[in-house]
């Protein structure tokens, strides 16, 4: 039974349980994935798949391709014009700033090592695209202009709903710091921090100069290679497989070739050491508003958005079962009192960054025209913000990924779980409840 049968007969279950969790959610009125993630816990303590694992590559090269192709595809190109500002602001700057924060925190308050707090920070950081966008889904968004129609025109214009706009962004930046948090980390598992200490006992002020630089230097390069690598390469290959789609009229081949996208990017991002989730999101986005609108029969256009939502959702529920089943939940409750000071510590990062950089962002739209069509970030929408800042499948997976010689490498992962089972939980719940009141 460990064989195929046994991966035959655990999927099979999984779907079986994930579509209990979906009648309860109607009744219960929790949210899919926290429903999901408590049905997880359930079934972990019972210890039902006592062979079933959750890896990093599961979630690289299995899941996160489509869960962030389906997000890009998703992305409106005239809401995501009009708010390029904040979404660009808040993915870049906003992630940066979180992920020192958390780092620096955990370094002076918890006496953590400067990289592996820098570490976990970069780990953390990342809102998860998944679960906010299963929460979007909500009757309420859609009563407010969201739709999965590629082909829709109007999508190109300059005015947009409510709900475009606060959608976009928050589905936008979500989807971008995935890219950014992973290059960040990425950079600070590169980083060389033993000469630290020495270079600074010895008070020399020009080698810690030297020093210092030279690490903000080459990480920058990295950190610019990386995310500005993946873009151009997801824009290219959007373009390639656009002209690929113009070669064929068969609905099911334009929908295969559309999802390989998704692989191909990964793979030749790999190779190329370039962020494989910028070159995913750029990829779609070109793909949609270009190649959907241009290349592809009128059959595609329909069937393409239930394949992908359905291939998502079939993902997302298998995902967040065996995130649930793999969280020791005895051993983050011997934790308490740290878990709420990292819990604390991670939606606090949230909280500056949304209220340090919206002043910033409104000062530029009201000075340049140009950005006057973005949704002004007043309170309401920052407090959507802040609560919309789930985490999930990524930082799971970034953690697992850890190499297993790294300080304190079970510490970080133990951490990271804690952070994560709040987020789908409590926080996702309390999510759920504040937008639908917000949007109302």
């Amino acid at each position: 039974m460990h064989g195929s049968h046994y991966i035959v007969i655990t999927a099979i279950i999984l779907l079986s349980i994930a579509s209990i969790g979906g009648i309860l959610t109607n009744y219960l009125k929790i949210p899919y994935t926290s429903m999901l993630v408590l049905i997880g816990l359930v079934v972990g303590i019972f210890h039902i798949f006592p062979y079933l694992k959750i890896t990093p590559s599961l979630i690289y090269y299995v899941f996160l391709p489509i869960i962030i192709f389906e997000g890009a595809v998703n992305i409106k190109i005239g809401p995501l014009i009009a708010n390029a500002l904040p979404i660009s602001i808040l993915s870049i700057f906003g992630t940066i700033f979180s992920a020192i924060f958390i780092g620096v925190s955990f370094h002076f308050i918890l006496d953590f090592p400067l990289k592996q707090s820098l570490i976990f920070g970069a780990i953390i950081t990342p809102t998860d695209p998944i679960s906010i966008l299963a929460l979007l889904k909500n009757k309420i968004i859609k009563k407010l202009g969201y739709n999965n129609n590629y082909n829709d025109n109007d999508s190109n214009n300059s005015g947009y709903s409510f709900g475009d706009g606060i959608k976009t962004v928050l589905e936008g930046e979500s989807l971008f710091n995935d890219g950014i948090s992973l290059v960040l980390f990425e950079v600070f598992l590169g980083l060389n921090l033993h000469n630290a200490g020495l270079i600074f006992l010895k008070g020399d002020v020009l080698n810690i100069f030297k020093y210092i630089f030279g690490i903000i230097g080459t990480s920058t390069l990295q950190f610019l290679y990386e995310a500005l690598g993946g873009s151009i390469l997801g824009v290219l290959l959007g373009y390639l497989v656009s002209f690929i789609l113009s070669l064929t009229v068969d609905y099911l081949t334009e929908i295969m070739i559309s999802l390989l996208l998704a692989y191909v990017s990964l793979i030749i991002a790999y190779y190329l050491n370039v962020s494989f989730i910028m070159a995913i999101i750029f990829g779609g986005i070109v793909l949609v508003n270009y190649g959907f609108k241009k290349k592809v029969s009128s059959h595609t256009l329909e069937v393409f958005p239930v394949v992908i939502e359905y291939m998502t959702f079939v993902i997302n529920s298998i995902l967040f079962l065996i995130i649930g089943i793999e969280m020791n939940l005895f051993k983050i409750l011997n934790l308490w009192i740290i878990s709420i000071f990292i819990i604390i510590i991670v939606i606090l990062s949230r909280f500056i960054a949304i209220y340090l950089f919206s002043p910033m962002i409104n000062k530029i739209q009201n000075k340049f025209k140009i950005f006057s069509k973005s949704i002004k970030l007043n309170k309401q929408y920052k407090r959507f913000l802040v609560f919309g800042g789930l985490r999930g499948a990524l930082p799971i997976a970034m953690a697992l990924s850890l190499p297993l010689n790294l300080y304190m490498r079970s510490t970080i992962i133990t951490y990271v779980f804690i952070t994560v089972l709040f987020s789908l939980t409590a926080q996702a719940i309390i999510f759920d409840i504040f937008s639908k009141k917000a949007l109302k």
